[in-house]
């Protein structure tokens, strides 16, 4: 008689991921100190357009919290690969190579 196969399910069961199975079917997760549904926290936000070329998008500056933009932006650019974002905490356009570089003396 052959082995049978475990289903998906008792194959996550059985897994490292089983932890996160339990989370989830617990019905919530404590986020910022209030009780929320699990699966309030795992809807996806929306993705930003890419500012670098698609075959570069692994550089593609991340997403930032929406009440950071502004202390981000008024910081400058810390470096020719940061960006400057939009209010949604999208990246609008990266730096450029001048940005944040700084002139060492010479030798």
């Amino acid at each position: 008689m052959a082995a049978r196969r475990p289903s998906p399910t008792t194959h996550l069961l059985l897994g490292l991921d089983a932890v996160l199975l339990v989370v989830a079917l617990a019905g919530t997760v404590l986020l910022g100190g209030a009780p929320r549904p699990a699966h309030a926290q795992a809807l996806p936000k929306p993705s930003c357009p890419l500012v670098v070329p698609p075959s570069q998008k692994l550089l593609q500056p991340r997403r930032i919290q929406p009440d950071q933009v502004k202390a981000k932006n008024t910081m400058g650019c810390l470096s020719p690969a940061d960006a400057v974002y939009g209010a949604d905490g999208c990246p609008l356009r990266l730096c450029g190579p001048d940005a944040g570089v700084i002139q060492l003396p010479e030798p």
